[in-house]
């Protein structure tokens, strides 16, 4: 008869053996830059002026695209299942595409020609959230699952030196975890748990709406420990998507789960001293236009500046992080992704923003329009953009 108890820990311990041989390395002083996806994440490193996202075209076939800031595409590769989020290996030229809820496999990209390296399976009675996020140097991708039968969150581990192995699984500390990040310390995987339950029987069905409970989660990526977590204010306030500056000021956004009319905050940051969760203030003759959903988070590199877009209204909003006010509103129509990028030699250090319609508009610091909109043809843009 087998030892459950002792099998479990047998392979708890090496799996923690594993991620605790994942140093920080070529980083000063331990510490490892942030996020993965956006200007914090690319100190050190040339920007290329490029982006990768996932994207249809008009016959609703799925590709992942990279393109330049300036909507000149470099290479497109068909994908199976409809994506989400990306984000780049922090050094290898590689881009991986994440399938949305409820896909089950993830794309890896050689960077330079497009040429597909691997295909990611996911694990039997799990599912992709559409992020994922590696450690500091390389060695391990994180991912948000979902384990169907429990209908608990789960962060997925794979060794990237083994042809990306599944090698194990930690508590997300929710339910429905979706985008995550790893912390300027390294150490740190910062999860945005949803609270909402679905099932790919049901598909896109929320099955407990009345009883959700969203959360921001910091979780020990050797341990699986939680380090800290922090509720909303209303617990049908569902946190998807976030994005943290170098300093580790965490920005995140909010999908209202409750009656339209209903006058919540949409936008909450967590500074780096802070055990609580702040949310901004929403002005309440926004709250018609917002229409209680925010899609994509960016924080500038410098901790100043958030963006948030919010498609249902057609607004790129602009949040002031230091007086926690809502600052500048633009309109563009279904945008939805957003990135904040350095500066490069043919255009400002700002933000780039997607659509549906298959445009990108680079903005400013200031919030004001640098670069188009330009538009690619055949081209529908999905919910997010990764530096590259």
């Amino acid at each position: 008869m087998t030892d459950t108890h002792a099998a479990d820990a047998r392979q708890r311990r090496q799996l923690l053996k594993a991620l605790a041989c994942t140093p920080l390395m070529g980083m000063p002083s331990g510490m490892a830059v942030a996020g993965g996806n956006n200007a914090a994440s690319a100190q050190g490193r040339e920007p290329l002026g490029v982006a990768i996202s996932a994207c249809d075209d008009d016959t609703g076939q799925h590709f992942a695209s990279c393109t330049s800031y300036q909507g000149v595409e470099r290479w497109r590769q068909p994908i199976r299942q409809r994506s989400h989020g990306a984000t780049r290996h922090p050094h290898k030229p590689w881009a991986l595409i994440f399938s949305r809820r409820p896909g089950t496999e993830i794309n890896v990209f050689d960077l330079d020609s497009g040429e597909r390296i691997a295909r990611i399976e996911a694990a039997p009675d799990r599912h992709f959230y559409g992020h994922g996020v590696f450690s500091p140097d390389g060695g391990l991708l994180y991912t948000t699952e979902n384990a169907i039968a429990p209908g608990e969150g789960r962060i997925g581990i794979y060794d990237v030196n083994r042809d990306f192995a599944r090698i194990g699984e930690f508590a997300s500390g929710g339910i429905g975890p979706h985008e995550i990040r790893l912390h300027p310390d390294g150490q740190q995987l910062i999860i945005a748990n949803g609270g909402i339950l679905t099932r790919p029987d049901t598909g896109r069905v929320k099955l407990n709406l009345d009883s959700m409970q969203s959360n921001l989660t910091l979780l020990d990526r050797v341990s699986g420990e939680v380090r800290w977590q922090g509720e909303p204010s209303h617990h049908q306030l569902s946190l998807r998507h976030l994005d943290v500056s170098r300093e580790g000021t965490i920005v995140a956004g909010y999908q209202y789960q409750g009656p339209a009319a209903d006058h919540r905050p949409l936008v909450v940051m967590k500074h780096p001293g802070s055990d609580r969760l702040q949310e901004l203030p929403l002005p309440r003759e926004y709250v018609p236009q917002f229409k209680q959903y925010i899609a994509s988070i960016a924080v500038s590199p410098d901790g100043r500046l958030a963006v948030a877009t919010a498609p249902r209204g057609n607004l790129i909003t602009l949040w002031n992080l230091a007086t926690g006010e809502l600052d500048t509103t633009l309109d563009f129509a279904d945008c939805a992704g957003v990135l904040a990028v350095p500066a490069t030699q043919q255009t400002p250090a700002g933000f780039v923003v997607s659509n549906g319609r298959g445009e990108w508009l680079l903005i400013d610091e200031e919030g004001l329009p640098a670069l188009g909109p330009v538009r690619l043809a055949n081209t529908h843009w999905d919910n997010h953009l990764a530096l590259m």
